[in-house]
């Protein structure tokens, strides 16, 4: 993630190097697809622009927890796949303050991704330090033991049962060319642009991201020269957990909350890392638009294939399930690395 903050003009000229350079197979692909999209667009397009911007909204959501994963990957090296539970346990504090004591959902968009970030800052401080410079397993096997510990209890204090809580004013609806947009989508998008843009002037212009930065290429020079790593390390596992927690409470108050949401919304986020490529501050925002742009997008343009062709057997049900995968697929494919991967990252 250093490299790919420090020269990241270069990562997006391998990427489009890398579409210039594509095989005419797959040129033919993109041009079929892009026609597809038109097709779609030409037909239904009240219904394209409404799933496309529920899309990205989706995709906002998924960017600003890759990106709390991305920080503690790629400057630390530790997978965490505890960080799913952490985006969920930030939407039921959120449900504590709101629904049960009765305090504003602006109250619990502050509290809640401070209290997911303590939560970060003693996991690091007292459990992953320990497994510093030691095989990416370990610090694997024991945030999956914290995911399970982390969803248990919230079944055992909230219950198994899917709850809500209001979102207050953000529920109003809010005119957009063809269609209209619930204000917790429109005010998502706008925090989701905010903390990518916070986080990548955090990481690039302050003092603070040029020592992690030095501190992740050369940790005993950076030491020398007095910088308190461990101390900026556990801010930096703070930040990111926070954002997963600030994330869940954005999700909750738009559909709701279940104990079920850690496990699908993990999944997902490692299939937007691998897509964008593991470690890359520019791949975890890309990665994310990407996979959830497209699961709104392709059942709805197999909707439209099936109605212009009159092809009956397409089965819809399912089908956005199956699209962050299948992008995972044709994406290696194309790039083994993902779209900003850096070539031997984890080695």
């Amino acid at each position: 993630m250093a490299n790919d903050m420090l020269s990241h003009d270069q990562w997006i000229g391998h990427v489009a190097s890398t579409f210039s350079n594509m095989t005419t197979t797959w040129r033919v692909i993109y041009a079929l697809l892009g026609l597809w999209v038109l097709l779609t667009i030409a037909v239904k397009p009240g219904l394209f622009a409404t799933q496309l911007i529920s899309g990205l909204v989706y995709g906002m959501i998924l960017v600003m927890i890759a990106l709390g994963l991305t920080l503690i990957l790629g400057l630390m090296g530790v997978i965490n796949f505890a960080h799913g539970a952490f985006f969920m346990l930030g939407a039921y504090l959120a449900y504590a303050i709101v629904a049960q004591s009765g305090l504003s959902i602006w109250i619990a968009l502050i509290a809640a991704p401070i209290g997911v970030g303590v939560l970060g800052v003693l996991v690091e401080r007292f459990l992953l330090r320990r497994l510093y410079g030691t095989e990416p397993i370990n610090g694997l096997l024991l945030t999956f033991g914290l995911a399970l510990m982390i969803e248990e209890s919230i079944r055992f204090i909230w219950g198994s049962s899917p709850m809500s809580y209001s979102a207050d004013i953000l529920t109003e609806p809010v005119p957009l060319l063809v269609t209209q947009i619930a204000g917790i989508r429109v005010f998502t998008t706008i925090v989701g642009i905010i903390s990518v843009t916070a986080i990548y002037l955090l990481i690039v212009r302050t003092d603070f991201g040029l020592s992690i930065r030095a501190g992740v290429q050369d940790p005993e020079m950076t030491e020398l020269v007095g910088e308190n790593l461990p101390i900026k390390f556990t801010f930096l596992f703070f930040i990111g957990s926070a954002l997963a927690g600030l994330a869940g409470v954005l999700r909750g108050a738009e559909t709701g909350i279940d104990p079920g949401m850690a496990s699908l919304f993990i999944i997902l986020v490692f299939v937007v890392i691998v897509v964008g490529g593991i470690g890359s501050f520019f791949g975890s925002v890309a990665g994310g638009l990407l996979i959830g742009t497209a699961m709104f997008l392709v059942p709805t343009m197999l909707n439209t294939l099936a109605t212009t062709t009159g092809i009956s057997w397409i089965n819809l049900q399912g089908v956005r399930r199956v699209v962050p995968f299948v992008v995972m697929i044709v994406v290696l494919l194309a790039r083994p690395r993902g779209l900003f991967g850096e070539e031997g990252f984890l080695e």
